[in-house]
């Protein structure tokens, strides 16, 4: 949970509510003292990104860099 000022809140308003909608919990505080706790009305989405590692092949051949460097030294 982040904390932000009054001041801050004021100043930088827009990127407050971007944090807020991505799921941030802000408490605004004045003169060091918590009043006020901002949530997002909507849920936060947790995306269930897939295990991109487990379902990579392992591929054979000569590296993309390698046929560059040989294509360089041909044309030369």
């Amino acid at each position: 949970m982040k904390t932000a000022t009054v001041g801050e809140v004021q100043k930088n308003f827009a990127k407050v509510l971007k944090s807020i909608r991505n799921g941030e919990e802000i408490t605004i505080t004045k003169r060091g003292k918590p009043i006020a706790k901002v949530v997002s009305l909507d849920p936060k989405v947790q995306i269930e990104w897939p295990d991109f590692q487990a379902e990579s092949i392992e591929l054979s051949g000569k590296q993309m860099s390698d046929i560059i460097v040989e294509g360089r030294d041909e044309r030369q």
